[in-house]
């Protein structure tokens, strides 16, 4: 019990002191600007953020008491940035890497939209996707192309217009990357969640660089009270 304790002290310090990066800081809100001006309609973001923000909170909380948790679940910034995005972006084809809440969210926008979008949602674990099966058919959502991460390379996907990538460990998510980011057709867009953690950061950081990609830093839009924010990437 100390132990745990102990150990779970050291990684809230970790993670406070990794937030006090001012190199990141200071990214994070030249990165917001430069993104307002190609996608102008987030060029007020917060205020459209504290608009929907009530949307899912309900849900959020419901969810993390009887389902998830709130260190694993999505953040309802992160919430709020997909429904925002889903807003600006008009997605035809969306997949969320990481069921659970956001599972829920995108299914939600799709079935609310006058478009028809198709949604897909994978993990890399049998016994979480049933967990979120089983929730989105209690909540009367689709249950349509849920998969494992195994089975849905077996689809050879490809052409998604948004894409969340959530899915397992830091190690996976690393291992997973390059082929994450090709599944956004030309144009489209990927999120990255839980670049807070350094490590995870420049792994990512590498990649783009390689592969020639665009990205922002969405720390001003989408850091939580666990300090964890997101990366936009576009193809």
């Amino acid at each position: 019990m100390v132990q745990r304790v102990f150990r779970s002290g050291m990684t809230r310090i970790k993670r406070r002191m990794a937030d006090l990066n001012q190199a990141e800081a200071s990214r994070g809100k030249d990165d917001v600007r430069r993104l307002s001006e190609r996608l102008p309609g987030l060029s007020d973001y917060h205020a459209q953020a504290q608009s929907v923000a009530s949307t899912f909170r309900v849900y959020h909380m419901d969810y993390n008491e009887r389902v998830g948790h709130p260190v694993h679940a999505a953040s309802i910034e992160l919430v709020v940035l997909l429904q925002l995005m889903f807003r600006e972006l008009e997605p035809a084809k969306a997949v969320d890497l990481g069921s659970g809440f956001s599972s829920f969210v995108l299914r939600t926008l799709a079935q609310r939209s006058d478009r028809d979008v198709e949604i897909w949602s994978v993990d890399d674990s049998e016994e979480w996707m049933q967990k979120t099966r089983d929730y989105l058919t209690e909540m009367d959502r689709s249950a349509e192309n849920l998969m494992t991460w195994d089975a849905f390379l077996g689809e050879e996907p490809s052409g998604f217009d948004l894409v969340l990538h959530d899915m397992g460990s830091m190690e996976f998510r690393e291992e997973t990357l390059r082929k994450v980011l090709e599944l956004a057709k030309p144009g489209g867009a990927i999120i990255l969640d839980d670049v807070h953690k350094p490590a995870y950061r420049a792994a990512a950081q590498k990649v783009l660089e390689e592969m020639g990609l665009e990205w922002f830093s969405l720390r001003d839009w989408t850091r939580d009270p666990l300090t964890r924010y997101c990366w936009l990437v576009f193809r």
